[in-house]
């Protein structure tokens, strides 16, 4: 495998450190992993650019969207199942070993990392200053997450719920955890809000390493779908794509999260 990262220094040189570590241990179990995968990883990666190439489609046909994207299909060590780069740009990242080989499964996670792209050309468009967006903060993750969720909803329709989250047949017991404890999470993710944010609560709710506190990761997804269905219901699909253009994001999210606590008191009481 460490032939691949020379061979291909563009895709490593990002998927490391930020997406998996790169130790000799982590190396090592990956490689032993792969045989039990690998028939899957041969049907993702002969299927997914074709899935590509749809899902883009109908991302133009759509939203008119017709953006220059390169996409890189790697083998990597179990750790992110894809990602793009934070700012405007147009590369998207799928590791091979992580993505269920089923066509929906592949077009819902395909719909959601060319919607991180799709948010921010159109944030672009409505003149964001870049130099103000704090891409560390929690409250920026979950409104990033939860527009690349919303919009692959809108792609990639009649799919079941648990999917547009797990991207695989893995997320039931996921997705029954976040509706039945909806309050809860929402409640535990404003503490977490309260102070400096940090990467150990970056990784708790919205990175496959976390889940911790409930069992579960990267429940700050499902909070931020909700947030911006939310916002796309009162505010209107562009201008809550871009809501952060306005630099009023995080006092939105945080009266969103107010009212959604107040509101689990109310029926509690």
């Amino acid at each position: 495998m460490k032939g691949l990262f020379s061979e291909y220094p563009d895709v490593y040189e990002r998927y490391f450190p930020q997406h998996c570590p790169l130790t000799d241990e982590r190396l090592n179990a990956a490689i032993d992993k792969y045989p039990a995968v690998m028939d899957e990883m041969k049907k993702a990666s002969h299927r997914l650019p074709e899935i590509i190439k749809e899902v883009n489609a109908t991302y133009t046909s759509t939203y008119h969207f017709n953006h220059d994207l390169q996409f890189h299909l790697f083998i990597g060590s179990f750790g992110s199942n894809a990602f793009v780069e934070a700012k405007v740009a147009g590369d998207i990242f799928f590791a091979i070993e992580k993505l269920s080989a089923k066509e929906e499964h592949m077009k819902v996670i395909a719909a959601h990392e060319i919607g991180h792209v799709y948010h921010n050309v159109i944030s672009g468009e409505e003149g964001i200053d870049w130099r103000n967006i704090d891409w560390m903060h929690g409250m920026t993750t979950l409104y990033r997450e939860g527009v690349a969720t919303y919009l692959s909803k809108r792609i990639v329709e009649n799919v079941d719920e648990p999917v547009y989250f797990s991207y695989n047949d893995e997320g039931i017991g996921w997705y029954a955890f976040a509706e039945k404890n909806r309050h809860s999470i929402i409640k535990a993710f404003q503490e977490d809000t309260i102070g400096q944010w940090n990467m150990e609560k970056e990784r708790e709710w919205f990175r496959l390493s976390g889940g911790n506190r409930f069992g579960y990761n990267r429940l700050g997804y499902y909070i931020g779908t909700l947030f911006v269905e939310h916002l796309v219901n009162e505010l209107g699909e562009r201008e809550a794509l871009t809501l952060w253009a306005s630099n009023s994001l995080h006092s939105r999210i945080e009266d969103w999260l107010d009212e959604q606590i107040h509101l689990s008191q109310k029926v509690n009481n």
